[in-house]
């Protein structure tokens, strides 16, 4: 009978661990495509300031959209660097004060800091969805077409990722078989 539990656990713990490894390959995926679309908006804003500050400079003209261009890609910009740097745990630091804590509390302090940052990334997508009916209805006053939701998106994509990968760090230090969760459990 015994045999038979060890058996089903084995098989469980590695079903868990193909979907984590799973999960982990789309994760990565994901901030590796905002690492190139991180790239993609620095130039854009550095071209868009530079063609500006040639217009200004050289010609005295200045055109509005410019402004507003260069401030919806420093949007993206802000809110897509927090999810890379939550990503590679470099969003909120404690490293003064858990280098010197004991291994109990220093698994206390890394679930306290997992929940505030799923917290947090769910606040952020919260307030894109209230913001949502006003500035879906407000446009650039130089690109009329265009409507200023595409300036807060990153603001909901930054708070979804921080939740997906807070859920995941969760699920990957509680579910049977990973080192952390054995480590966690004093085995």
């Amino acid at each position: 009978m015994s045999q038979r539990n060890g058996t089903i656990k084995a098989s469980s713990t590695r079903f868990w661990q193909n979907k984590m490894n799973v999960f982990k390959m789309i994760l990565d995926a994901i901030i590796k495509t905002i690492k190139v679309l991180l790239m993609c908006l620095i130039s854009g804003i550095v071209l868009v300031m530079l063609n500006e500050l040639v217009l200004r400079n050289f010609f005295n003209k200045s055109f509005r959209g410019m402004t507003e261009s260069a401030g919806c890609l420093f949007m993206w910009m802000a809110f897509l660097g927090i999810a890379v740097l939550y990503d590679s745990n470099r969003l909120i630091s404690l490293d003064t004060v858990y280098v010197k804590l004991k291994p109990k509390s220093k698994t206390v302090v890394w679930y306290i800091h997992t929940i505030v940052a799923l917290c947090l990334g769910f606040i952020m997508v919260t307030a894109f969805i209230g913001l949502y009916p006003y500035v879906s209805t407000d446009h650039f006053s130089s690109m009329p077409k265009i409507s200023k939701v595409w300036q807060y998106l990153p603001l909901a994509i930054a708070g979804g990722f921080m939740v997906v990968k807070a859920l995941y760090s969760l699920m990957e230090r509680i579910l049977p078989g990973n080192k952390a969760a054995l480590e966690d459990r004093g085995r």
